[in-house]
């Protein structure tokens, strides 16, 4: 019996058991171990080499008769990719055949190793075999259960804050789902600006809408709140509220944000008037911009959006209304109809029934705001949607990519704690400046109401 001086590691074989590698030589763990050692016997039948390590430290304490055979570290190497792929799969939503091509990539086989190992396409049953033992059946309709791994964050912190589900005759009728872990809720009501908006792309099945709350701290935003909702109702906001304020309670805390920035959606609107009457709030300005852009196109004006200049002029001066002092939006737009041609008298109509007359005047007007746009949550979005690499994930898919998403509110959060800062883009602070400049110009009275607005429309132009 000797003490070896060998290279050795650990991996795992195709049924998950621990394998000891020394030597380029693969044991698997004989007889009963002790609280000391842990006893192994070389892989290849009929080999009396054997090995024992230190059951508390994995440490190869000695090795004992020689091998009757040659190694094959080919074999090893096949088996080391092969441990990666199945890791990567059991907690990954990534195709499996674009995990396997990747790791493939990484592993730099050598020549022998390559031939050896299996295709995507042979290795196919097995990994999908990984996946399932590791995946829980993906929910057919809105009545199914999250399973544990799935409610809790990936440091073992609950995760999952609400689910509730109302029945009807035929079953469910409805269900909320909401994630947020209470470092995130405890950030979210300290916050006294917060953002919030909907997407629907990325909402997995049996839902319609991923709705998202971020609190906004040194000028960055923070994803702090995911909710889950099979509907975009009073009702579904509401009890979203509901949840957040008790869950405030629970924590000693209170969540009476100052001012909230939305988008238009009338029953959010509505239940943000009855929950929070003493905030500021905000409809987002890309928003508005881009419902008058989408209104130029269903009455058919794209064309005439594009070829004339007045129609032109005059559509961005709506756009800039919203960037006017409260004072002078009524008169300013006026001054637009007084000037707009007859060629967009359907767009005049639109803006003055729904923005002028049904939408108040104080919700889409953003002049005195610092924060006009909801784009720090485009953002969020745009890199989610990106995240989850396709429309309407499974369900599973989508809380994976939630629970990678609440490590990075984590780390972000860490990071500006220490002292990071975020980066404004040049064009921005520059589009700041600029309209900084016309309000001083206008208050001073260097400039009248209308050389306002035409300046302010010029900046719409320049920001498209």
């Amino acid at each position: 019996m000797t003490t070896p001086c060998s290279t050795y590691s650990f991996i795992n074989s195709n049924k998950d058991k621990p394998l000891l590698v020394v030597d380029d030589y693969v044991f698997q763990q004989s007889g009963k171990s002790t609280t000391t050692t842990t006893y192994w016997a070389c892989q290849f039948k009929g080999c009396s080499a054997v090995a024992h390590t230190s059951t508390g430290t994995g440490i190869l304490i000695k090795q004992k008769n020689d091998h009757c055979h040659p190694s094959v570290p080919e074999k090893i190497e096949i088996r080391k990719l092969m441990n990666k792929v199945k890791s990567r799969i059991a907690c990954e939503t990534t195709a499996i055949g674009q995990i396997y091509d990747q790791e493939m990539a990484k592993a730099n086989l050598s020549t022998t190793a390559l031939v050896m190992a299996p295709t995507a396409i042979e290795a196919r049953a097995g990994l999908n075999l990984q996946r399932r033992k590791a995946i829980p059946a993906l929910p057919v309709s809105i009545d199914f259960y999250i399973p544990r791994c799935y409610k809790v964050a990936l440091n073992g912190e609950r995760f999952l804050l609400a689910d509730h589900v109302w029945h009807a005759d035929a079953g469910i009728s409805k269900r909320i789902v909401i994630f947020a872990t209470d470092e995130q809720l405890k950030f979210l009501f300290k916050c006294t600006h917060i953002l919030m908006d909907g997407t629907f792309s990325t909402s997995p099945k049996h839902f319609t809408q991923v709705y998202s709350i971020h609190g906004l701290k040194y000028k960055q935003s923070f994803l702090c709140v995911t909710v889950l909702m099979t509907e975009r109702k009073t009702f579904s906001y509401k009890h979203m509220f509901r949840v957040l304020r008790s869950n405030a309670v629970r924590l000693q805390l209170g969540f009476e944000p100052t001012k909230i920035t939305t988008d238009f959606e009338s029953a959010l609107i509505n239940v943000i008037k009855a929950e929070f009457p003493n905030a500021q709030h905000k409809g987002c300005y890309f928003h508005y911009t881009n419902a008058i852009h989408r209104r130029i196109q269903t009455l058919g004006l794209s064309t005439v959006y594009k070829t004339e200049h007045d129609a032109r002029s005059s559509a961005r001066k709506l756009m800039a209304l919203a960037l006017l002092p409260l004072n002078q939006v009524k008169l300013a737009f006026d001054d637009i109809v007084e000037g707009a041609p007859d060629s967009i008298d359907d767009l005049i109509d639109y803006f003055r029934d729904y923005w002028m007359k049904n939408m108040n005047l104080s919700l889409w007007n953003v002049a005195d705001l610092d924060v006009r746009t909801n784009n720090h949550v485009e953002g969020w979005n745009n890199r989610f949607n990106k995240r989850m690499n396709k429309t309407h994930p499974n369900m599973w898919a989508f809380i994976a990519c939630l629970q990678a998403e609440e490590v990075i509110f984590r780390q972000l959060f860490l990071k500006f704690k220490a002292g990071a800062q975020k980066k404004i883009m040049l064009k921005t602070l520059t589009m700041q400046k600029h309209i900084d400049n016309l309000n001083t110009r206008f208050n001073n009275n260097e400039i009248d109401r209308v050389e306002l607005l035409d300046g302010l429309s010029l900046l719409v132009a320049s920001k498209k």
